[in-house]
């Protein structure tokens, strides 16, 4: 009987529809719930790997910065006249050579990150300390854990060893610590050590974590360094972690039989691995939910359909006619319908369906104009940028390409007419207007790396030749005449292969910087040919800016304007390349307002906002106008300065130096000369020129020593005698540090090219070394 009623049912047109129509249904249903679930699963990746690698990268700055000042630290007492004192004294002088010593090391060691600075000498195997001073045995120090491991630094120039504090003291007896130890090194010997102790748990809790991530650092030998306790996984487990991912940047693991997103990124300081896992199960459980509810909808759909053939054969078979009017809205209802648990099902997939392609279609030009900015940035590798361009340019060629950078002439004074609102209204039209002029015979993609540029990426739309000039030209002056804001162009070659678009923009940039020389509102093709201004200049470029700045603190305004037009004029004649005649200027206005800062003079008018994007969007006939305004400014503060008692005290001061120098003076003798406290006179003297008065004073001789090396033929000892040095080494040390040379080199040199080796350093940052 069961045999006959299925063999009448399959028979039946109507039951087929209805069988093909189920199945149908129910095979979509499930190939939308696995194709739903595949592309979320990617989309996922993609969007945890970028932001897990940049956190980790945080993180990595977070160490590095740390350690890097730590490291200039233990750099500047490895050359500290005291501490060198102390390694080189024999050991009956150790106690008397250490204290000057400690109080520098004190000072050093205030910062919360730091928990001691020690010095270790290898000679006598003492050690002197910031936290329990001089010892004059490593075994007999109040902490000595790092004996055993010291005398790597003979072959390493840096180490850094995590440690626990063995010390005596009232610190804790279990503080973890991470030390950094740098060499000493005397004549080409290593002698002694500076180790700075770092306090692992300060460190480490200015790292930046995620609640739902683990994070994990391991150190060159492949030891956890961080966490130290409370690990989230079995250390065996996370060797296998470390084995799954090598080298990658990114990797799906499993560990404790869940899975997880591995991202794992290098210090290049100390060598460090940082590694993060996300779990994936929580972030995937809502997706899986739903590819689960699309299953079972399509299992429900069929067992739907098996009831509509068996209610059709005994009840007219009415939810079928219900389904044909869903599916065929053409035909004329017939009879009353029951089953409609299809209709919402289908009007979601295929609602959801066209949100999706909705979204993608709008969100494809901001992925494509941050793709460009990874590109001119170079943030993304080879790969990666092929891999992207595939997927983001659907329709463009492989090649070749066009790049612009567009500029807002004199940004700063622009934007400081607008309120930031307006700003992003104006950078908004600008793109339009963009788009607007290159949409008819290029493909278009903007991005606007900085505050005041736009870099538009072109392909031609056609395979003919394009006039990009004329198209850029014709974009300039649209943004005057409508828009008021003027604009220059740069225009880099043409790149064969998106892979030369960094190349590219670098080209378009340099050719936009020629706006110094050729005023706002020029458009400029890059071409080596044609590139006559010099890539750099010799000493002679800096002359105008001491000058300039001798004439200010000599409160002699005609003077100065007179030095900045003569340095403008050099820059014109020689056509010194654009980016190093800012980089010049910029040094030059960052002194200035170290001058003013220090001295506590008025910042003028045109400093008020200062950033370097104020020089490098103006032409060098601005920029003069813009220094000799300054000039007048700084003279009339700097006159007023010049009449004030401590200005005159340190003038003083100074004269006593230069008449004193063959003498070994000292701060004491100093300070006696004008009858007050070396504290006093060092506060009096440091606010007004910026410096100490021993740097000062060092400064003083080492200029005359180089007066004495080029004019006399005296015997550098006799030199070092005329300074103030009784001991010829203890010159020559000083002199290599403060000119990078040695006497003997740089007579040689002065010699051979009737110039110096190398500029004087200054002896000030301040305004008040002038006595005149």
């Amino acid at each position: 009987m069961l045999r006959f009623k299925l063999k009448y049912l399959l028979n039946n047109k109507q039951s087929r529809l209805i069988l093909m129509l189920t199945a149908g249904v129910s095979l979509l249903i499930t190939m939308i719930g696995s194709f739903s679930y595949r592309e979320y699963r990617n989309a996922l990746d993609t969007e945890l790997n970028t932001p897990n690698i940049e956190l980790l990268q945080i993180n990595v700055d977070v160490t590095n910065r740390a350690f890097r000042e730590s490291d200039n630290k233990a750099v500047e007492l490895a050359f500290h006249p005291a501490v060198l004192n102390y390694i080189a004294a024999v050991a009956a002088d150790n106690t008397g050579k250490a204290s000057a010593a400690q109080e520098y090391l004190k000072a050093l060691a205030t910062e919360p990150d730091i928990h001691a600075i020690s010095v270790i000498k290898f000679k006598d195997q003492s050690v002197l300390s910031s936290s329990y001073g001089y010892s004059p045995s490593w075994r007999e120090a109040a902490d000595h854990e790092w004996e055993s491991w010291i005398g790597e630094i003979k072959e390493k120039p840096l180490l850094i060893k995590r440690r626990l504090y063995t010390g005596t003291d009232s610190r804790p007896g279990e503080t973890e610590l991470l030390s950094l130890a740098r060499p000493v090194v005397e004549n080409g010997e290593v002698t002694g050590a500076v180790l700075i102790d770092l306090d692992y748990d300060t460190l480490f809790s200015k790292m930046y974590t995620h609640l739902s991530n683990y994070q994990l650092v391991y150190n060159l030998e492949g030891e956890l360094i961080y966490p130290k306790l409370n690990l989230p996984f079995p250390l065996a487990e996370l060797e296998h972690v470390l084995k799954a991912i090598d080298v990658s940047p990114f990797a799906h693991v499993n560990v404790g039989g869940q899975a997880y997103m591995a991202n794992q990124t290098f210090s290049n300081v100390t060598g460090w691995r940082l590694l993060s896992l996300v779990p994936m199960e929580q972030l995937l459980k809502n997706v899986k939910i739903a590819r689960n509810m699309m299953l079972m909808l399509s299992l429900i759909s069929i067992a739907v359909g098996l009831a509509a053939i068996y209610y059709y054969n005994f009840a007219a078979f009415r939810p079928l006619k219900r389904i044909n009017k869903l599916l065929f809205p053409e035909q004329k209802a017939a009879g009353q319908g029951g089953l409609y648990d299809l209709e919402p099902v289908i009007g979601k997939l295929v609602g959801d369906f066209r949100s999706k392609s909705l979204v993608a279609d709008w969100s494809l030009p901001e992925l494509r104009s941050k793709f460009l900015q990874d590109l001119i940035t170079r943030s993304i590798g080879t790969q990666e940028t092929q891999t992207r361009f595939e997927h983001y340019f659907a329709g463009w060629r492989e090649g070749p390409f066009e790049l612009l950078a567009l500029s807002i002439d004199r940004h700063t004074q622009w934007s400081a007419g607008f309120i930031e609102e307006d700003q992003l209204l104006l950078k908004y039209a600008m793109i339009n207007m963009a788009y607007e002029t290159f949409e008819a015979s290029w493909r278009t993609v903007i991005a606007a790396p900085q505050q005041d540029s736009l870099v538009i990426l072109l392909q031609a739309a056609g395979r003919e030749e394009k006039e990009l000039y004329a198209d850029a030209r014709k974009l300039a002056a649209t943004m005057l005449e409508v828009l008021k804001i003027p604009v220059s162009i740069g225009i880099g070659e043409q790149a064969a292969s998106i892979a030369q678009i960094a190349r590219s923009y670098s080209e378009a940039q340099l050719a936009l910087s020629y706006r110094l020389y050729e005023g706002y509102a020029h458009v400029r093709v890059y071409s080596p040919a044609e590139n006559k201004y010099e890539e750099s200049g010799g000493p002679a470029d800096e002359v105008w800016k001491q000058e300039m700045l001798n004439a200010l603190r000599s409160s002699d305004a005609k003077a100065a304007q007179e030095w900045v037009r003569r340095g403008t004029a050099e820059i014109r004649r020689r056509g010194i390349q654009p980016q190093k005649v800012f980089r010049s200027v910029d040094d030059l206005l960052e002194e200035i307002l170290q001058i003013t800062a220090a001295g506590g003079y008025p910042v003028p008018a045109e400093l008020a906002d200062y950033t370097r994007h104020q020089v490098a969007t103006m032409d060098l006939n601005e920029i003069e106008q813009m220094l000799c305004s300054i000039a007048v400014q700084l003279s009339d503060a700097f006159g007023t300065h010049r009449q004030s008692k401590d200005f005159l005290l340190v003038q003083n001061l100074i004269k006593y130096m230069e008449e004193n120098l063959q003498f070994n003076i000292g701060l004491q003798d100093i300070a006696s000369h004008v009858n007050m406290g070396v504290s006093s006179v060092s506060t009096i003297f440091k606010e007004e020129t910026g410096t100490t008065i021993y740097d000062y004073l060092t400064n003083l001789r080492m200029d005359k020593a180089c007066e004495l090396l080029l004019d006399s033929s005296l015997r550098i000892a006799d030199i070092a005698l005329q300074v103030g040095y009784q001991n010829e080494n203890s010159f020559i040390r000083v002199f290599r540090k403060i000119k990078s040379t040695t006497p003997g080199k740089f007579r040689e040199n002065s010699k051979s090219s009737k110039e110096y080796a190398d500029l004087p350093k200054p002896r000030h940052s301040g305004v008040s070394e002038d006595a005149e």
